[in-house]
This record gives structure tokens, sequence and C-alpha cells, in this order.
């Protein structure tokens, strides 16, 4: 099942030490935070060894200093925005598994082996650290946001009959393989609605473990509640249109037609009672009603077509490029 929460001990573990594991750090200022998560996360006992690169937005402060004291490897991003410093990174990387994690001190490298253990035993192809399902400290999460995370959650588990409970985690780990067969193209915070949606959609498993999430340390966020939840949820309703369309223009459908019904029954009502129809705007309009309902099913039934033709053409690309 895709999207299920985990919360048991992993013991077994199938790939070997050589496993390359990098955790990528996008940073932005983070000088306040940055030192003792990497401290942290080098203190934390892992069933194999990790590297940490730092995927760097234009920091004006020490935080790139702190990357040359600890000796971590830095990498100045070329271009803007969370997703697409994530893909900048992942593109300098050489390893098997990455783990991303914020630089501002939310995330606890105490979760790492919850995330990481799945992955080390075939259990998963990408691992979620969920908030909603750990615990969080108080103020952690506004309540604008807990509102905007739950609506995106059921319309993906709506539209891709799945159980995610944290799709906006900043917090995961997957397959560098993986990530590099997701189709992703936004460029800032809406990346992680974008990557849970995508793997779904491909039939990767995703699975959710709960982690700890912490109030921002040091700097202000860099999140605005409502211009990156607007963004999101465009991004989310274009990504939805592309996954599923029939059953998108599906719902578009039943509600022009069940709007329909009202101006359509009564004009059918005039017609039997009074052996005339007077209302010509009620006909007029149950009639746009209806055919744009009907315009609407067509327009689903086409992009699914295109939508599974695209993944059948993807899957002989990839099937080929593999042999």
């Amino acid at each position: 099942m895709t999207g299920e929460i985990r919360t048991e001990q992993y013991d077994k573990t199938i790939f070997t030490t050589d496993t390359r594991i990098e955790i990528i750090l996008p940073t932005l200022n983070e000088e306040q935070t940055l030192k003792k998560l990497i401290q942290d996360i080098r203190s934390t006992v892992l069933p194999v060894k990790v590297s940490i690169l730092v995927i760097d937005g234009g920091s004006i402060d020490g935080t790139l200093g702190i990357c040359k004291t600890e000796n971590i490897r830095y990498v100045i991003q070329k271009g803007k925005g969370k997703g697409t410093a994530m893909r900048e990174a992942v593109e300098q990387s050489d390893a098997d598994i990455v783990v991303f994690m914020d630089g501002d001190g939310t995330y606890s490298p105490s979760d790492l082996g919850s995330l990481l253990q799945p992955l080390l035993n075939d259990q998963a192809d990408m691992v979620v650290g969920s908030r909603i399902a750990g615990k969080r400290e108080k103020g952690s999460i506004s309540m604008l946001n807990t509102i905007g995370n739950k609506l995106f959650n059921r319309t993906i588990n709506f539209a891709l009959k799945s159980s995610i409970t944290d799709s906006l985690s900043g917090y995961r780990a997957l397959y560098r393989k993986t990530f590099k067969d997701l189709v992703l193209f936004s460029d800032t915070f809406e990346i992680e609605v974008e990557m849970t949606v995508e793997a779904l959609a491909k039939g990767y498993r995703v699975i959710e473990v709960p982690i700890s999430y912490g109030v921002r340390q040091g700097s202000k966020t860099k999140l605005d509640p409502i211009g990156d939840g607007m963004q999101i949820g465009k991004t989310l309703l274009f990504i939805l249109m592309n996954v599923n369309p029939l059953k998108f223009f599906g719902i578009i459908s039943i509600v022009f037609f069940v709007a329909g019904i009202y101006p359509g029954a009564y004009v059918l009502n005039e017609k039997l009672t009074t052996g005339n129809i007077v209302s010509m705007p009620s006909v007029v309009f149950s009639t746009l009603l209806f055919v744009t309902g009907t315009i609407s099913i067509v327009i689903g039934v086409l992009s699914e077509l295109v939508v599974r033709s695209r993944r059948r053409l993807e899957y002989l690309i990839n099937t080929r490029f593999r042999t």
C-alpha cells in the first residue's frame, strides 16, 4: 500500500556497508543552526556511513564559512528556489540514497535511522517523515499551514487512493535513481508535493514514518503561508490534471450536470403543465450546463488517453536506456 505509516523498528539490512548515503541540506543564511545540525548528524548512530552536501542559495552570512570549518562539501546553487536546489544537488551527488533535510534545525537527525531503514531493507522507494504522525513542538506549524496541509493531503489521497498524512514534509529519503525518474518542474517549496504525487502516480512504494518537528531557530522563516499555499495549490491542481485527468474532469462534469438539473426540470415541468415553454433563459442556461458537462467528460477521456500514452512512452524509453 502506498502512503502507509510505519512505526515498527527495522532490523534486517540488505544493502552492504558500501551503500552511499548523502544528506542534502538546502541553505540560505542558516549560520545560526547549520553548525549544530552538522554536528548532530555526525553524532547520530546509523547503520551505514553518510556524507553531507550543502547546496547554498546565495547566503550572505557565515553559512559557507561553517561548511569550510566543518569540512563539508558545498555547492553554490545556480538557479533560485528550493526545488531548483534539490535538483542541482542530486545532479552533484553520486550516492545510492539521498536524504533531504532543511538547514534551519526544525528536523531532528535522530530520526534519520527511521527514514533510512525501509530503504536499506528495500521496503520502500521513498520514505517521508510525517510531522502529523509524530511529535510537534508547540508553535512549530501554524494553523494556516496545518489547514493547507490537510487540504492537500485529502486531495492527493482522493485522486490517488493513498493515505498520505504530510505531503508538505521537507524531510524525506529516497533512492537517487527514483528521484531522477520523477518529472519535477517546481522551483520552490511546492516540490515536496510534486515529489509525493509523482512517486505515487508512478507506483513507487511511498511510506511515512513519524518524526519530531521543532520550532525554527535563528533566522525568520522564509515561508509565506498564503503566497506559498496558493503556489502549492496551483501546482497540485496542475499535477492532478496530468496524473488522473478522468477523475478530475469527471468531477467537474458531474458538478455541471447536477447544476443543470434544476433549470432543466423547471423547463420540463413548465412544458408538461402548460404545454408551452416561456422561460427561455432557463432553457439556455440548462443547455449550457449540460453541454459544458459533456465537454468536460470528453476532455477527461482524451486527457486520460494522452496521460496513459505518455506513461507507456516513458516506460519504453526508460527500459531501453536500462538495457
